[in-house]
């Protein structure tokens, strides 16, 4: 609902920016009380999947019909490959930093999702005022 009201990419771009905040503050949140950590790790847990959808959606409408399952597929596998290569990474640092500022290090793939976002925030806002 909220994604038809303000777009797609303004969804996906708050979202990952909600994900690269929950990834900057996770060492402050390993010395909270259980609750408030397990409520940490599913409001996490809801935004840094929240984008996904997003961008599909975003792909379904904007590719030419003939390619859009294509481009699903495509978006999906760099999805998944960036999300095993990212856990990778971060387990290769566990022998040498605490975890909870290992994760901290998830940081830096939504600060370049963000980064490359920009365009398609002003792409979406032109398609809205066209609708």
């Amino acid at each position: 609902m909220i994604s038809n009201k303000i777009g797609s990419a303004k969804v996906a771009f708050i979202q990952l920016a909600l994900s690269c905040i929950r990834c900057l503050i996770s060492p402050f949140m390993f010395d909270t009380s259980a609750p408030i950590f397990l409520t940490f790790l599913i409001f996490w847990g809801i935004v840094v999947v929240g984008d996904s959808p997003q961008y599909y959606a975003i792909i379904a409408l904007s590719a030419p019909k003939e390619l859009v399952g294509s481009g699903l597929t495509l978006v999906n596998s760099i999805g998944f490959a960036i999300t095993i290569l990212s856990l990778w990474f971060v387990y290769q640092f566990l022998d040498l930093i605490n975890i909870s500022y290992a994760l901290m290090i998830l940081a830096i793939g939504p600060i370049l999702g963000l980064i490359l976002m920009k365009k398609l925030l002003s792409l979406d806002r032109i398609n809205l005022e066209q609708a």
